[in-house]
C-alpha cells in the first residue's frame, strides 16, 4: 500500500470541470422540481414558465456550486500549505 498526500487542488482544474458537472445536476433536479414532481408554486406555471424557470434554475444552481467549490479548493490549498494535505491511502489492484 502507498500513501500519498494531496497537497493541492488545481483551481483551473476545478473551474474547467465542476461547472459540466453542476449544469448536469441542476437540469436533472430541475426537471424534477419543475417538470415530474412540481412544487406548489410550479404546479401553477404554464410549461413556458416552468421551461424558463428550469433554465434559469439551472444557470443560478451551477455558478453558485461552481463559487462554491473553487471557494472550498481555495481554503484547502490554503490549509494544506499550513497544515499539510489529506493522505490518501492507495493499493494497487489487477485488471
Amino acid at each position: 500500500m502507498a500513501n500519498y498526500e494531496v497537497k493541492k487542488v488545481g483551481i483551473a482544474s476545478v473551474v474547467k470541470n465542476f461547472p459540466i458537472v453542476f449544469a448536469i445536476l441542476g437540469a436533472l433536479i430541475g426537471i424534477f422540481t419543475f417538470f415530474i414532481f412540481p412544487t406548489d408554486l410550479a404546479a401553477n406555471l404554464g410549461f413556458g414558465a416552468r421551461l424558463l424557470s428550469w433554465l434559469i434554475f439551472i444557470v443560478l444552481y451551477t455558478v453558485i456550486m461552481s463559487v462554491g467549490v473553487i471557494v472550498v479548493a481555495w481554503i484547502y490549498n490554503f490549509i494544506a500549505g499550513k497544515v499539510g494535505g489529506a493522505v490518501i491511502e492507495l493499493d494497487q489492484t489487477a485488471e
